[in-house]
């Protein structure tokens, strides 16, 4: 009779089909008797606890990899240091920081490009280039970002009306033996290689989006500064408009356009290069592999050129098929391509193209000779010296020359 009697409201969630959260309230009476003593109140400890419990329904945003993040910090800082301190030289005839001096005269120039040269890079870290070698993907965009800063640092203070940075292009190139068209396999897939040919086939040189901005035609909405994957893949256009607005009519299916005038695009060419005829077993036709160039890489070459190829080998979605109907026999299967980040042209030997042979040095008494104010008599007086007269002809031969 001594014993009190307090009353507790429970929310217990029961889960019920057909119904989102529902509660279903339960009454417990507790009675506390001397026989309980004190193990009564240490049961009902903490019953009111305000603990949270939640489900997340919609999965949201993947979960960012810290350990990935760091690792990829940690490349960056090595790829910015090679940049920064690669030099060459002996302590006779003086060091020069080779990367971070060519990254600050092609800038001045106008010129947004910088050529690695992965000897280099292996003598500095093995690590580093076999990386770069195993995952060019990933690892050639650090790279792009590590050169961008380093631009950055070495051509501060820019002139007025160019402060912005511009956009900085990593290309590659490498001594080793290439590899035959016939050896890339799917294992080698995303990486890294360099295969010989010859040019048989170029295409104009056409632009490419790297950023797109969308417009629904329904409710107007911008999604602007999407990033496009460079190469051959395109980007696939969202189906529905995530906008829901109220008092608005829903918008239909496949709304979006793309705002040409809001896009950020770069030049691009694609290529054919076929085997050299050296490396073609005897009574078999030579195969070809599909090339894909983008800005300073652009007009390089021209079909008859035998090259080297660095590259990235990659797949992309086959063409449409003729065939109608859903279960269609081709829909896993990719052909493939390389994505070019290095051009080596031949040189070498009768019938190879003399394209891009000319040293800084011959680049710099070009200049200086373009620089003197009687070049035109110059050059006419330098055409069949042994030709006395004639000085007319001669200065129509030069304007031919040029």
């Amino acid at each position: 009779a001594d014993s009190s009697v307090p009353v507790v409201l429970c929310f217990a969630a029961k889960s019920q089909r057909g119904s989102r959260f529902p509660l279903s309230v339960c009454l417990i009476s507790v009675f506390f008797s001397p026989f309980f003593g004190c193990a009564g109140c240490s049961v009902m400890s903490g019953f009111d606890d305000p603990g949270v419990f939640f489900s997340d329904s919609f999965g949201g945003e993947p979960a960012v990899d810290d350990g990935q993040q760091v690792k990829k910090s940690q490349l960056k800082k090595r790829f910015r240091e090679f940049l920064r301190q690669y030099r060459e030289g002996t302590d006779r005839t003086g060091f020069t920081f080779k990367y971070r001096d060519e990254l600050k005269r092609h800038y001045n120039l106008g010129e947004f490009w910088i050529e690695v040269d992965m000897e280099d890079l292996a003598s500095f870290d093995e690590d580093l280039a076999d990386s770069l070698y195993k995952q060019p993907a990933e690892h050639l965009q650090l790279l792009v970002e590590a050169a961008q800063e380093v631009a950055d640092e070495v051509t501060r203070p820019r002139p007025a009306g160019e402060e912005m940075l511009q956009d900085i292009q990593v290309m590659l190139r490498s001594s080793a033996n290439p590899a035959s068209i016939r050896s890339l396999k799917s294992d080698q897939m995303s990486r890294l290689v360099k295969i010989p040919g010859i040019i048989i086939a170029a295409t104009a040189v056409r632009a490419k989006a790297t950023k797109i901005s969308l417009q629904c035609r329904g409710c107007r909405n911008i999604m602007s500064n999407i990033p496009v994957r460079p190469g051959l893949e395109g980007y696939a256009m969202p189906r529905k408009c995530n906008t829901e607005q109220m008092g608005r009519p829903k918008c239909p299916l496949d709304p979006y356009f793309i705002i040409p005038d809001k896009c950020k695009c770069v030049d691009f060419q694609t290529l054919k290069l076929q085997e050299s005829p050296d490396a073609v077993p005897h009574g078999e036709l030579p195969r070809h592999m599909q090339l894909y160039c983008d800005r300073y890489l652009c007009d390089k070459v021209v079909p008859g050129n035998r090259v080297a190829i660095m590259g990235i080998y990659s797949i992309k979605k086959m063409g449409k098929t003729s065939s109608k109907g859903r279960d269609r026999v081709g829909v896993g299967i990719r052909s493939a391509y390389v994505r070019v980040v290095g051009i080596q042209v031949d040189t070498e030997g009768a019938g190879r193209s003399v394209l891009g042979a000319v040293t800084p040095q011959e680049e710099e008494e070009f200049r200086r000779l373009a620089a003197m104010p009687n070049i035109y008599e110059t050059i006419a007086k330098s055409i069949a010296p042994s030709i006395y007269g004639s000085s007319d002809i001669k200065k129509a031969i030069s304007c031919l020359l040029f």
